[in-house]
């Protein structure tokens, strides 16, 4: 089996943690050692359950299970019936982080657990209205990202502190808000003041509303120095169309904020096509059906599946918008879906900018190096084709800074991914 400090993962066939791709062995040091990015995490979706338990039993909150087997066992188990029994997880995870404190907490173990497998430059993303709360007036949304940041900047700098060697690329992050297409007012605290508030609006309107009233925060820490980079819509596809949040990603345009949007993971090829014809979003959060012909009925505008599916690949590959490809959390949200007739493979042969990426630890239970083995061994990736991919996550993040600063960045990263390639004897 596979398995060592960072990664257990049976499934992944190796003698003496290597893997056989294509005609090229990649040692399991190598995946450790290259540097990472990971542009599609969720903060919610990557609490350590140690720390679950431990903050339920400190807040006195009731979990089902009190011990990580149990919540492996029967909350973030294997495998899930749908994207909507997937995302029931959240419930304990967002409970446990409604303070400041908590956000902290989990925020500097995330970066830490990024940086200890190599991970130099990450974008989290979390919903800051699942954890604003306005009876104390102290966590408000703009408090939300705060605290969420001293996390991130505490263990950045200790990591940072700790680099030796001058040809290292620094580890570097960007926060990226979620606003929702669907919620409730059982969601938060936030949400149902914001639903009672608003009881003779259409729920069309209020998720616009909400969206809207998220970029607008957004900016305003964004301004601070906050390193918040873009905006991004998640949840439910079906049924909740990108046109609700149109006003949100105008005013994220005309701030100069990037984006993002989940589309083509729970709806099919037309989902994609709200998202970069509506939104123009810069990337793709998932983007599996794409080629997904038999998810699209015929209109007047396009009659024939086939081609509107034709068009919106072209048109995706050719404007560059990478997806953000999450294998083991598409494994675990469409039951049947076997690794290899992911979707993954038609993007490489199409040419189309992909990365990869966690989606969600703890709930996918997964890594970046899992991730990046899983991928590596399933489509039988050549060198060029692994480092292509992996540096795209650098060359396509939000960074937050200069462009000239940014290409150095992303130069040194390639520079010590070729040191680590040659120790390794990678070529």
């Amino acid at each position: 089996g596979f398995c060592n400090a960072v990664v257990c993962w049976p499934s992944c066939p190796s003698r003496a943690g290597n893997y056989k791709m294509a005609s090229q062995t990649y040692p399991l040091e190598f995946f450790k050692a290259i540097p990472k990015t990971d542009l599609h995490v969720h903060l919610d979706g990557s609490v350590r359950i140690s720390t679950v338990i431990e903050i339920a039993k400190k807040d006195g909150l009731e979990l089902p299970y009190y011990t990580v087997e149990e919540l492996r066992e029967h909350v973030f188990k294997k495998h899930f019936e749908s994207l909507e029994d997937y995302l029931f997880c959240f419930k304990y995870t967002t409970m446990v982080m409604q303070s400041p404190e908590n956000l902290e907490r989990v925020a500097y173990e995330f970066a830490v657990d990024n940086y200890e497998e190599g991970v130099r430059y990450f974008e989290v993303r979390f919903g800051p209205q699942l954890h604003a709360r306005t009876e104390h007036g102290e966590l408000d949304i703009c408090n939300v990202i705060r605290s969420v940041n001293r996390g991130l900047e505490r263990a950045t700098k200790e990591y940072n502190d700790k680099i030796e060697l001058p040809d290292e690329p620094g580890y570097k992050y960007g926060i990226i808000v979620s606003a929702l297409r669907f919620f409730t007012a059982d969601f938060s605290e936030y949400f149902k003041s914001l639903i009672n508030c608003h009881k003779h609006e259409p729920l069309s309107r209020i998720y616009g509303l909400a969206s809207m009233a998220l970029v607008v925060a957004a900016v305003e820490v964004r301004n601070e120095g906050v390193p918040v980079v873009a905006l991004d819509i998640a949840g439910a596809e079906l049924g909740y169309p990108a046109s609700h949040h149109i006003d949100a990603y105008r005013f994220a345009h005309k701030k100069f904020l990037e984006t993002t949007c989940h589309a083509g993971e729970g709806y099919g090829p037309k989902s994609i096509f709200q998202a970069v014809t509506d939104l123009h979003a810069h990337r793709i959060g998932h983007g599996y059906h794409l080629f997904s012909e038999e998810m699209v009925a015929p209109t007047e505008t396009f009659p024939d599946p086939k081609t509107f599916v034709k068009h919106i690949v072209q048109h995706v590959a050719q404007r560059r918008i990478t997806l953000e490809v999450c294998l083991s959390s598409n494994l675990g949200t469409m039951p049947g879906l076997k690794l290899e007739n992911h979707n993954m493979r038609r993007m490489l042969e199409e040419r189309i900018s992909v990365t990869v990426c966690t989606d969600n630890r703890l709930v996918s239970n997964t890594t970046t190096v899992k991730e990046l083995c899983l991928a590596s061994k399933t489509f039988k990736l050549s060198p060029k084709q692994l480092k292509d991919i992996v540096i795209t996550g650098f060359k396509r993040s939000f960074y937050n800074g200069p462009y000239t600063e940014k290409r150095a960045y992303v130069r040194k990263a390639m520079d010590y991914y070729d040191q680590i390639a040659s120790r390794y004897g990678v070529k």
